[in-house]
């Protein structure tokens, strides 16, 4: 991998991480506080709409994207590119992203249970583990945007 290819890697990646971060940070920050005072069965209901609906592909989107393509620089950096200080932020940036992906794993099964209407207590259920699960990925998702802006300084400060 070139170079100039292993930069405009960390640059999409730098783009999509920003982009999934603010998803999430969104989320956890303005949303899930909200939901906690609403009725559990309301949000099971607009996530059926919302994550289950248009989400179902623009979420994946962001964090394979975003995951990806931190990957990938990572590898160009490690066999290509020679900037010293480039390889700590873009190897962190790769694990958080690829921490976040992971415990998707762990949080999608229990909203994907919700697809179809479910009694009160499996719904509550349901909003506990989504968000247990949920909070450490979108810390993790939100920490590799910050990571990778540090990365992107270093390749302007190397010329």
């Amino acid at each position: 991998m070139s170079p100039n290819a292993t930069r405009n890697l960390i640059l999409l990646a730098t783009a999509f991480s920003g982009f999934l971060a603010g998803a999430s940070a969104d989320r956890y920050v303005v949303q899930v506080p909200a939901w906690r005072h609403l009725d559990v069965m309301t949000w099971a209901e607009h996530s059926r709409h919302a994550d289950l609906g248009n989400g179902r592909f623009w979420y994946p989107l962001l964090a394979f994207a975003a995951t990806g393509l931190s990957i990938a620089a990572a590898v160009g950096v490690y066999t290509r590119l020679a900037v010293t200080s480039l390889p700590l932020p873009i190897y962190l940036a790769a694990a958080s992203e690829l921490a976040g992906l992971s415990l998707t794993i762990l949080a999608a099964p229990n909203l994907i249970r919700l697809r179809k209407p479910q009694d009160r207590v499996v719904t509550a259920r349901g909003f506990q583990l989504v968000h247990v699960w949920g909070l450490p990925r979108a810390c993790f998702q939100i920490a590799a945007f910050p990571i990778l802006l540090w990365a992107v300084s270093v390749l302007l400060r190397s010329g």
